[in-house]
């Protein structure tokens, strides 16, 4: 078991896999850079 939940041998069957496995990349990619951007507004912020 993962921290995503169980895991299902159905989800790896789908037609759709790959996108859905690609796009839950994207997804914390972009919420990883959103973090990173606002630190350095908060890092820009306190230097002004």
């Amino acid at each position: 078991m993962s921290e995503r939940g169980l895991h299902r041998i159905e989800d790896d069957l789908a037609e759709t896999w790959f996108e859905d496995w690609a796009g839950a990349g994207v997804a914390e990619i972009e919420e990883f850079l959103a973090k990173h951007a606002a630190f350095l507004r908060f890092i820009e912020a306190d230097e002004v």
